[in-house]
């Protein structure tokens, strides 16, 4: 008998991988699926498609098979693909109750907490000792953190031993896994100290070193102090979200420090030496003759302090000339004098560049 394009049905080239076929099955088997589509006949139609492609193509023997002779069962076989002797399909694996995650039983690791933290300039330059208050849990003392009292299982009153709740009966199984059991058609009493979470609430106060230098959106990790872990799996982690509160004096840019220096008529025209905020206190710059307006002076490692590196970053200072203000004549006649001998051709040298 002919079969169809299998890899048409899922969407998937010749060369996907055992994961690319198995990942498209579950996307179009979700969206398909006559649990979701109740009445829909077009869809069940397309959901048995796609449990066919992916019986066969999801088997590297049936796969084998279909690509060398076109047939899943190999040369000669009368048994149409997707089909199985006795039996049905079972889609538990996949849906696990519908928009609930699948119930895990091993050891399961706990949630990470993220925490917003926000700090001034001095705390990033310096570094700094936090203590913070955190919500979290620890694993239930009683069942170690199983959620599991200490008997013997019992049969699951939710699926009477099944494992699968909802659907029928017949060549296709539509059931779902049960969620009390997760599958399993027996299940362990809850404990009665925690209710069968496997935790129990706590406040802790954690104390976390900021290193010095840390930037504004940066995310520290402090480990093992997130959620306690299920049934022996190990604690989440904590994560800080760095944000810093502006400065007055300082714009940053990653370790480099920016600052505004105004500066005199005569200090630009001439030269001078003048002083300069700096994290650690004032300093002085040098401010050659002739510097403009717009002119970024240079104070090597008087920036940021650089995480895990014993380096700074530099500190630019950029050059603003105040122009002055002048009411008196005297003023206004050496300016004239100054202009006669300097101003003529400032223009010119603008437009020669």
């Amino acid at each position: 008998m002919s079969h169809p394009d299998y890899y048409k049905i899922l969407g998937v080239p010749k060369t996907a991988s055992e994961e690319d076929v198995k990942k498209a099955y579950r996307k179009l088997a979700r969206k398909h699926h006559p649990d979701l589509n109740p009445g829909d006949a077009k869809a069940e139609a397309e959901f048995k498609k796609l449990a066919e492609a992916n019986d066969v193509l999801s088997d590297p023997e049936k796969r084998k098979n279909y690509d060398t002779y076109g047939d899943p069962s190999g040369p000669g076989a009368q048994v149409p693909p997707g089909f199985q002797q006795g039996g049905g399909f079972a889609f538990e694996d996949i849906f696990a109750g519908f928009g609930g995650r699948p119930l895990r039983h091993g050891p399961e690791r706990g949630e990470d907490l993220l925490h917003a933290v926000r700090l001034g300039f001095r705390e990033a330059f310096e570094g700094s000792r936090l203590n913070l208050r955190v919500n979290r849990s620890e694993p239930c003392l009683t069942c170690r953190g199983t959620g599991e009292a200490s008997r013997k299982q019992e049969v699951c009153r939710t699926c009477q031993g099944k494992g699968k709740v909802g659907g029928g009966s017949g060549f296709l199984s539509f059931g779902r896994m049960c969620p009390d059991c997760g599958g399993r058609g027996s299940k362990v009493p809850d404990c009665p100290d925690c209710s069968g979470t496997g935790r129990h609430a706590r406040q802790e106060t954690v104390t976390i070193a900021i290193p010095a230098g840390v930037e504004d959106g940066a995310k520290l990790r402090v480990a093992g102090k997130g959620e306690a872990g299920r049934r022996g799996g190990g604690p989440g982690d904590l994560f800080l979200q760095i944000s810093m509160e502006p400065d007055a004096r300082f714009e940053r840019k990653g370790p480099n420090l920016y600052v505004r220096l105004p500066i005199s008529f005569s200090e630009a025209a001439l030269g001078a030496k003048v002083e300069v905020p700096t994290p650690e206190g004032q300093q002085t710059i040098k401010v050659p003759p002739g510097t403009q307006t717009g002119a970024k002076l240079r104070l090597k490692g008087q920036g940021m302090p650089i995480p895990r590196a014993n380096q700074r970053g530099d500190l630019i200072a950029e050059v603003a000339v105040v122009t002055p203000a002048i009411h008196d004549e005297r003023s206004k006649e050496l300016l004239r004098e100054l202009a006669e001998l300097n101003d003529a051709d400032v223009r010119l040298q603008r437009s020669a560049t």
